[in-house]
């Protein structure tokens, strides 16, 4: 696949935009040879010189993926769920479709036997992942009303991950400027907001979103 158009993050690019462990990244794309555990996502792009980077789409599922299993999905469940929403909403990103927003746990539990799926409902309803995890990252997310896919992460107050802009590393809305540009410039001259805003022709209050944003990530 072209990147052009669909993001381009390595993986400890990916573990801190949704703040899951490396270690924990690298294996669901990668694998582990100790146990010979396969990975749980394809990934949409092959490893360049062993080096492995993740799509925008790859991006949204790892995060979905990483809190319902930190709320007590089994991988096992997981990896079946994913399995099956492939081949019932026919894409290989499932867990970037509109449904899982709009149809919630009726969604999730797709495809499980019965001891699975009371799995899932009992995880998903005791520890409120909807409504208190899953539901307001979601809704944080454009789906294209063409495909139902995700477009657009809203990841932060006027910052936005957009796979068509800068490669999909994140941005300042409206101006489209990568936070780390107007972070680094903010920090290199002496914390001077209003300089740097000058510089690009945007307002202050755009390059302190940057500046707040890129501190959260390193935090």
């Amino acid at each position: 696949m072209n990147i052009l158009g669909h993001g381009v993050y390595g993986l400890s690019e990916a573990a801190r935009l949704t703040g899951l462990r490396p270690a924990r990244v690298r294996e669901w794309f990668q694998g582990r040879k100790v146990g010979v555990r396969k990975p749980v996502f394809r990934g949409d792009y092959l490893p360049v010189d062993g080096d492995r980077a993740i799509s925008f789409h790859d991006l949204i599922e790892l995060f979905v993926a990483g809190q319902l299993r930190d709320r007590g999905v089994s991988l096992q469940n997981l990896r079946k769920v994913h399995q099956r929403l492939q081949a019932d909403l026919g894409t290989s990103h499932p867990f970037c479709r509109r449904e899982i927003l709009t149809q919630g746990k009726q969604v999730f539990t797709l495809g499980l036997d019965d001891l699975g799926r009371e799995e899932m409902i009992d995880v998903l309803s005791r520890q409120r992942v909807f409504p208190d995890v899953l539901r307001p990252f979601l809704e944080r997310i454009d789906y294209s009303q063409a495909t139902a896919m995700a477009r657009r992460w809203c990841i932060a107050d006027q910052v936005v991950v957009d796979p068509a802009i800068s490669l999909g590393k994140p941005v300042v809305d409206p101006v489209g400027i990568a936070t780390a540009v107007l972070a680094a410039a903010y920090e290199a001259n002496d914390r001077d907001a209003e300089l740097v805003a000058d510089w690009y022709r945007i307002n202050a209050r755009h390059v302190l979103a940057a500046v707040e944003f890129e501190r959260s990530l390193a935090a």
